[in-house]
């Protein structure tokens, strides 16, 4: 049982010997009687894009929301840069400044402008002068394309444009991962390519991202790292060209076959 103190999460360097900013190590999640993640083990490396795979309700979004302990562990243990964050006493706000997520649905506030959706949590939980936290804003809105609707309220804007909205305010804390747990799958298929090409944009700027999603030419293209997951267990891991050119497990085989 992992027990939230106030204690600091310190995100300085790693206290391993390996690159990986994110490493898990037998990670395993129930819901009761139900059990969502088995034994998950990846590690994640600085800088890289690993793309997670799998059929629906193969335990690829619990496990993205297991890193920020947006779910609590069940067993096995979650190092982000070096710091084991299933020990007692992690600071779990902390953390999240420094591993940012982007959820499905967006999860703007929807009373507030985009501007202000980016706002909010740098001056609630970085402390930033509204000043300070405006001008971060804006470059953030910039960077997705939408300095142009700051002033526009999520209800005037597109899913497209809500998502990027959504990307921005979690940039605009300047995390050092971001999870992205299948950013796309609830717009219409004309607005996919603008959310996409901003994840490959940032990818270009060597942002280290785990993302859980069903674009397939995406994974293959930008990631450097792909893993497929079913029944809550890493089935296949490897580089796009492995994975998707040359799959080992008949059952990867029969997943990306599906996908033709």
């Amino acid at each position: 049982m992992i027990r939230h103190k106030h204690s600091q999460y310190d995100a300085g360097p790693a206290a391993h010997p390996s690159d990986s900013i994110v490493s898990i190590q037998h990670l395993k999640k129930s819901f009761g009687d139900l059990e969502v993640l088995r034994d998950v083990n990846i590690e994640v490396k600085k800088g890289h894009v690993t793309v997670v795979l799998g059929p629906s309700g193969s335990g690829k979004s619990t496990m993205l929301r297991c890193i920020n302990l947006l779910e609590e562990p069940s067993g096995g243990h979650i190092l982000v840069e070096g710091k084991d964050i299933t020990e007692p006493g992690i600071n779990v706000n902390k953390l999240r400044e420094h591993v940012g997520m982007v959820f499905q649905n967006f999860n703007l506030f929807p009373h507030l402008t985009a501007k202000k959706n980016v706002m909010l949590a740098q001056v609630k939980v970085l402390k930033r002068s509204k000043e300070e936290a405006e001008q971060v804003a804006m470059e953030q809105l910039e960077k997705v394309g939408l300095a142009n609707r700051a002033d526009y309220t999520p209800a005037q804007l597109s899913g497209g444009q809500q998502q990027r909205v959504a990307i921005a305010r979690a940039l605009a804390m300047h995390p050092h991962v971001m999870l992205f747990d299948e950013p796309t799958s609830a717009l219409d298929p004309e607005l996919v390519r603008d959310v996409l090409d901003v994840l490959r944009k940032l990818a270009d700027t060597g942002m280290t991202m785990i993302v859980v999603t069903h674009e397939m030419q995406f994974a293959r293209d930008v990631s450097n790292h792909v893993v497929f997951m079913e029944n809550g267990l890493v089935v296949e891991e490897g580089t796009p060209s492995e994975v998707f050119d040359h799959p080992k497990s008949q059952r990867t085989k029969d997943f990306l076959g599906h996908l033709d």
